[in-house]
């Protein structure tokens, strides 16, 4: 079962923390401030001999400069995101930005040229005729040389809050397409498996029919047996995989049915490591390939032998399930029923492009089925309880 879809992804809150943006100011302040004196020097050599050309006093005012900017940064981010530009159509947020923009700039050079009027006066600057210190002469200094580049600056900042929005919207549709998508998966795979139990459940009875009247006492045993298999399938349909141990543990249900069918003519030779046990497999993986032997290969011929084996190789898991029956038919023609299509149709939803069914039919005789799967250990999440399969 997997976990609802989280919530739409949301960039109201500002993806920076205070503390952080401040001490920002202090490291643009100097860098800027820095580029600034060295300008100064180069366009005017005298600016030295002045207070204001003190690379301290210069420094301190773009300190502040910038400090009382990106003060300003997350609540013009607010403002993106409360009222965000989603496209040329909507014409409200491009207008409501285009005059907040115009008025926060305009008030910020109004705290800017007060700034730079304290640290004049601090810094000593005597007043001349031809440089009045003066408020509204520095006031309209920045709105000539710094109110272009402070709307720019904001726009900048709402054109990044829409780009965080566009991503984080990209991915949580990607995450719920992604969703969607493994639920579609499991729907399959529960058809799938689903499917299986009706068809070894139909066949299992029709063998009991025509024991029933023949052999009851026989018959009275595979129903028996019957029902221990469907409770142990029923345990263990919650998991899409089990243990290889554990579907081992299955086929041996199934098998004791057979045996009972065959009259103890049916013999099984597992050899299956106890290394590959762990091993996740799908269940009911190897019930009807044995099923598919002992209809195809057994049947009127008084029984015979089925051979499982597994192993690891490398970061694969083969399984081969053989018999020594009547092999392929005699025209070479193979139909495969529903065992065969089933656990192609299951191998390929769970491991897409990364599986493998082979057929074939030894000199020998009988049929081999081999499946190639990725090796995969049963996670700790499984609870062995709920697998629980009784001997």
């Amino acid at each position: 079962m997997l976990p609802p879809d989280p919530p739409a992804l949301e960039s109201e809150a500002f993806p920076v923390r205070i503390w952080r943006l401040l001490a920002l100011g202090p490291i643009v302040g100097v860098a800027s401030g820095t580029l600034s004196y060295t300008l100064q020097i180069w366009l005017n050599p005298r600016i030295v001999q002045e207070p204001i050309g003190q690379y301290v006093w210069v420094v301190l005012y773009n300190i502040l400069a910038w400090t009382s900017w990106l003060l300003l940064v997350p609540a013009i981010w607010s403002l993106a995101s409360r009222l965000p530009v989603s496209g040329l159509r909507k014409a409200l947020p491009i207008v409501f930005h285009a005059a907040a923009s115009v008025v926060i700039s305009a008030l910020h050079c109004a705290v800017a040229a007060g700034l730079k009027l304290a640290v004049l006066r601090v810094s000593g600057q005597p007043d001349r005729a031809d440089r009045i210190l003066s408020y509204p002469s520095l006031f309209t200094w920045h709105l000539l040389y710094a109110f272009e580049w402070e709307v720019l600056l904001y726009w900048g900042i709402l054109a990044a809050n829409h780009a965080i929005r566009a991503s984080r919207e990209l991915r949580r549709r990607e995450l719920h397409e992604a969703r969607l998508e493994a639920r579609l998966v499991e729907a399959r795979l529960e058809s799938l498996q689903r499917q299986l139990h009706p068809h070894f459940v139909f066949n299992t009875l029709n063998a009991v029919t025509n024991l029933l009247h023949r052999d009851p006492s026989r018959a009275e045993s595979m129903l028996v047996r019957l029902g221990d298999l469907l409770r142990a399938v029923f345990r263990s349909e919650a998991h899409q995989e089990i243990p290889l141990g554990r579907e081992l543990q299955l086929l041996q249900h199934y098998l004791e049915i057979q045996r009972v069918r065959f009259g103890g003519t049916l013999t099984c030779e597992i050899d299956v490591p106890a290394s590959t046990h762990p091993a996740l497999v799908p269940v009911l993986v190897l019930q009807p390939l044995v099923e598919n032997a002992v209809k195809h290969g057994f049947v009127g011929r008084g029984g015979g032998t089925i051979r499982v084996t597994a192993r690891r190789a490398g970061d694969r898991l083969e399984l081969t399930i053989g018999d020594n029956g009547r092999g392929a038919p005699p025209l070479g023609i193979l139909q495969e029923g529903v065992g065969l299509t089933n656990t192609r149709a299951r191998l390929e939803h769970l491991h897409p492009g990364r599986n493998d069914v082979r057929l074939s039919t030894p000199t020998a005789g009988g049929f081999v089925v081999t499946i190639s799967l990725p090796w995969q250990i049963a996670p700790a999440a499984i609870d062995p309880r709920a697998l629980d399969i009784p001997a």
